[in-house]
């Protein structure tokens, strides 16, 4: 039984009671309201009865008016002595069948021991046909009155369980994975309490559910592009080693041969160093995405770290012919040293890489009085507008089969952004085809 049905039958039983409780107390008042009035009109017909007797002068004229008395009335009338024995009777109750009614009064004027009472006596069937009626009146009244319940209480339970059968049939819905928006009622009762309750709860679960299919969905994303950059470093490095065994097993040493082993190895170690690379950085991205504890940032001083990137990255734009340079006007910020130290590096790696010819500068300046800019440019080809927003995706490449020439790991920009995240701010990107990129980022100023 659902809960319309419920709220109807109780609501039903409930009026069905009050109905039964409120005609019986109707029809036992009515009854005793007539049968006290039909005692009280007896007693005062014999009061008036005794007084038109007690002043006839014989038993003739006693006899007359008391017929009389009967035949128009229809009731019994009886003469009494002091003994209540009968003197006189006129009229007679014809239906034995049915309760009587006795009015009695003495005639006035006669001594206690000498005393004489008249007795009327009528029939209950006036008043019992009078009740018959109030009766059918009253079970016709109760049988409309339940007709009309019927109808009410089916259109009130109707209207008051919408909500909640509405509220039931979404849930079901929502709970079968479909997507719903659930009504915020304006309603201020408990059911629009209830309604809005479970309307927030099923928009934070859908957002859940939204949030772990997308999370799912980016899982196994990365989980085919790991794969996939792993694989081709893994069998690169797998055929060159398997061609410096067969130059091995051939037993001959010549010059040449010699240098094309060389070369096999060296070719097998940076696809292993590639991959080490790889999966540093994907170890480090998964541990700063998960970390949800906040970074203490304090004082890091900036000479240190920027003369280990020139140490480390000045020959690397040498080899290629480029110019590396780095402005610094202030000498310390705030921020995390490790944290720092990786964003710069990936900066500056992805510019030297994506550069032919030019510079690479790194530019640290003093804004206002307390941001510190850091701003990494290069000369190089430069980003189509169409990718700006998706190279802090994992894995995604500009140019595929080029970057992987160049030893990139596909995580770098990636890497950025959530350590931007970590200490508290965004990273930056401006570029023009054929005009070079620049990345930049703010810290606050120790």
């Amino acid at each position: 039984m659902n809960i319309r049905n419920r709220v109807l039958l109780i609501f039903f039983t409930l009026v069905c009671l009050g109905v039964m409780v409120i005609s019986s107390y109707s029809i036992i008042s009515v009854r005793d309201y007539l049968l006290s009035t039909s005692k009280d009109e007896l007693n005062l017909q014999a009061r008036y009865l005794a007084g038109l007797l007690v002043n006839q002068p014989d038993e003739g004229q006693f006899s007359m008016i008391m017929v009389d008395y009967a035949h128009y009335t229809n009731h019994q009338v009886e003469l009494l002595n002091t003994d209540f024995h009968v003197i006189l009777t006129a009229g007679a109750i014809r239906d034995t069948t049915v309760p009587t009614f006795l009015g009695i009064a003495a005639l006035p004027g006669f001594p206690t021991e000498s005393r004489q009472y008249v007795r009327i006596t009528a029939s209950g069937a006036g008043i019992q046909t009078t009740l018959k009626r109030v009766r059918y009146l009253i079970y016709g009244g109760i049988l409309g009155a339940l007709l009309f319940t019927v109808l009410v209480s089916w259109v009130v339970a109707d209207r008051v369980t919408l909500p909640i059968r509405k509220l039931a049939s979404d849930s079901r819905r929502i709970a079968d994975g479909e997507i719903l928006v659930l009504p915020r009622l304006e309603r201020r009762d408990e059911i629009g309490d209830l309604t809005r309750a479970v309307a927030a709860m099923a928009s934070r679960l859908q957002s859940d559910i939204l949030d772990l299919k997308r999370l799912n969905q980016a899982q196994e994303d990365f989980i085919a592009a790991l794969s996939h950059e792993v694989r081709n470093p893994i069998f690169s490095a797998r055929g060159y080693l398997e061609m410096a065994l067969e130059e091995c097993a051939s037993g001959t040493w010549s010059k040449g041969k010699q240098k094309q082993l060389l070369d096999y190895l060296g070719k097998s170690h940076r696809n292993l160093l590639r991959i080490r690379d790889l999966f540093t950085d994907m170890l480090l991205l998964v541990r700063l995405e998960f970390d949800q504890e906040p970074m203490n940032l304090s004082m890091v001083s900036l000479g240190p770290l920027l003369s280990e990137l020139e140490e480390t990255f000045l020959p690397q734009a040498q080899e290629r012919g480029l110019a590396f340079t780095i402005r610094m006007e202030p000498n310390a910020v705030r921020g995390n040293a490790e944290i720092l130290k990786i964003v710069l590096a990936n900066l500056v790696a992805n510019a030297i890489r994506h550069t032919e010819q030019g510079e690479v500068l790194l530019d640290i300046t003093l804004r206002d009085s307390d941001k510190v800019l850091f701003m990494v440019s290069d000369t190089g080809k430069g980003i189509p507008a169409r990718h700006l927003e998706s190279i802090f995706e994992k894995f995604y490449r500009i140019d595929k089969a080029r970057d992987r020439e160049q030893g990139g790991t596909g995580l770098g920009l990636a890497l950025v952004k959530q350590c931007m995240r970590t200490m508290h701010t965004e990273i930056k990107v401006e570029s023009e085809v054929g005009h070079g990129s620049r990345f930049s980022f703010e810290l606050q100023a120790a």
